[in-house]
């Protein structure tokens, strides 16, 4: 009878709990990682190195991406990631986050400003202030978390990227 009493106590507990909670802390903890990943995988892209910035990127599908000069849509490379620029983004910042889920937690969007300043390697050009808004689309492949899509605009009365020669 014992037995019983302990098997019912523990089906009770378990039948009780209450799944949203565990939900909510998972949720709080792949926002937290989406962010992490978005903010690792960036600052890799800024500072041109391919080699931590792959890790995040699908060996199926690749990435694309829209920068914020308005150049065309293109896949992320190696090449690209690592190109030689007349310029540097120096005090890159990555604000504001917003992490969108899907109910299968499958597929994320996460939104952010970056602020920074484009310091040009010619002494004859100025430094201006860059001030975009972007939005990336994330989505675990094989539980681990890809980079599919970035898209990122200037925001109101600011400058992205300089065009590439």
């Amino acid at each position: 009878m014992k037995k019983l009493i302990f098997l019912l106590t523990i089906m009770i507990s378990i039948s009780c709990a209450n799944p949203e909670e565990n939900k909510a802390v998972d949720a709080d903890k792949l926002e937290t990682d989406l962010i992490q990943m978005s903010e690792d995988f960036q600052y890799a892209y800024v500072k041109s190195d391919w080699e931590t910035a792959s890790q995040w990127i699908s060996s199926d599908m690749g990435s694309t991406i829209y920068n914020s000069n308005g150049s065309e849509l293109m896949n992320l490379t190696e090449e690209d990631v690592n190109i030689s620029r007349p310029w540097e983004l120096e005090d890159f910042k990555m604000i504001n986050f917003k992490v969108s889920v899907s109910s299968d937690q499958k597929t994320a969007i996460v939104t952010f400003d970056a602020n920074g300043i484009i310091d040009y390697n010619d002494e004859m050009k100025e430094d201006i202030g860059y001030a975009t808004r972007a939005s990336q689309t994330w989505v675990n492949e094989n539980g681990e978390w890809k980079v599919m899509h970035s898209h990122w605009s200037p925001r109101t009365n600011s400058q992205g990227i300089p065009q590439q020669d």
